[in-house]
C-alpha cells in the first residue's frame, strides 16, 4: 500500500480496534482514546498495532510510539525523578498527538497510553515507510 487515503485508513483502525475491544464500531471516531473509552488494556493496544501492522505493511510498535511520542527526548529529559512527564515532555506530546488541548498534567508515563486517540492511530500509521522499524 503506497498511500493510503484517511477514510480508509480511518475504516481499517475504526474495524479493527471494534473487532479487537468487541464493540461497535458505531462507538469509535477520530477522537476516541481507545484506554479512556473502551476500557482498552495496553496489550489489547499491542494488538491493534499488530493487526494493523500486518494490514498496512507498516511495522508499528510500542517503541515506535513511545519514540515519536518522546519527540527525541532522552528519558531523564522525558520524565522527572518522581515519574512525572517534564515540561518539555509535555511539549512534545502535544505536538506528536496534534492536540493542544489534551489533559497532560501531573501525568505519569504510564498514563500517556490513556491520551492515544484513533485519530493519532492513523498519523502513525500514516507517516511510517512501509517496513520500517
Amino acid at each position: 500500500m503506497e498511500t493510503m487515503e484517511s477514510m480508509e485508513l480511518f475504516d481499517m483502525v475504526q474495524s479493527t480496534v471494534a473487532e479487537v475491544l468487541d464493540v461497535d464500531k458505531e462507538e469509535i471516531n477520530e477522537g476516541t482514546r481507545p484506554v479512556v473509552d473502551l476500557d482498552a488494556e495496553s496489550l489489547d493496544l499491542l494488538d491493534i498495532l499488530f493487526k494493523l501492522s500486518r494490514l498496512t505493511g507498516k511495522k508499528i510498535t510500542m517503541q515506535v510510539i513511545q519514540k515519536d511520542v518522546r519527540g527525541g527526548l532522552t528519558e531523564d529529559e522525558f520524565i522527572d525523578e518522581d515519574g512525572y512527564i517534564t515540561e518539555e515532555g509535555v511539549k512534545k506530546i502535544k505536538a506528536a498527538m496534534g492536540n493542544d488541548n489534551i489533559q497532560t498534567e501531573n501525568i505519569t508515563s504510564k498514563e500517556v497510553l490513556k491520551l492515544i486517540d484513533i485519530k493519532y492511530i492513523m498519523k502513525i500509521f500514516r507517516e511510517t515507510p512501509a517496513g520500517e522499524v
